[in-house]
């Protein structure tokens, strides 16, 4: 298999419930892959730059997975991508650091699947929100390959129940499983 590099781009994993199980099953059915937790590597938001480019060079295959912040990445993902992803490494006339590498997003939505539509609160779809990580792709000449997502992932301490937690967790398995078949097929 292809070398697999995750970064989660979750703010705090330790309140997470969708996105730590969608990690925890991907490292169980992905062994091999190396996973980046920014949120605990980088507490205080001050990246090891030269570890993330070794990181990412090793890799054949990248997924980014994280919650959907404000219709984006969440700010510690943005901070990544603002100072790993530099000029004349990642892209410009000299940054081929990750020229041919997969680029798979995986996220999850508070809001319901009904909110992104056309119609829906949001008035766009998750794929449109998604955009600027595919020309993202194309100005690193990474390869987009796909988006995976689960909306209606919101867990809120002491108002979600029980039943509905088991809900989510159940959601971001299937997610986690249904990228991993896709990730072996590259």
């Amino acid at each position: 298999m292809k070398n697999v590099l995750i970064v989660s781009g979750h703010p705090d994993l330790k309140i997470s419930v969708s996105n730590k199980t969608i990690l925890d099953e991907l490292e169980a059915r992905l062994p091999q892959a190396e996973i980046r937790k920014l949120d605990e590597l980088y507490p205080t938001y001050q990246f090891d730059i030269e570890a993330e480019h070794a990181a990412l060079e090793k890799a054949d295959i990248v997924i980014f997975q994280y919650p959907m912040h404000w219709y984006s990445v969440p700010g510690l993902m943005k901070l990544y991508i603002d100072k790993v992803m530099a000029h004349g490494w990642a892209y410009g006339s000299k940054g081929k650091a990750l020229a041919g590498k997969a680029l798979i997003v995986s996220l999850t939505t508070g809001a319901p699947a009904a909110a992104y539509s056309d119609h829906g609160i949001m008035e766009h779809s998750v794929e449109e929100f998604g955009y600027f990580l595919e020309k993202f792709a194309v100005l690193c000449k990474m390869n987009f390959k796909k988006m995976f997502y689960s909306c209606g992932m919101l867990y809120v301490p002491g108002v979600t129940t029980d039943e509905q937690k088991f809900a989510l967790i159940d959601k971001a398995r299937k997610q986690a499983a249904d990228l991993v078949e896709y990730v072996k097929t590259l």
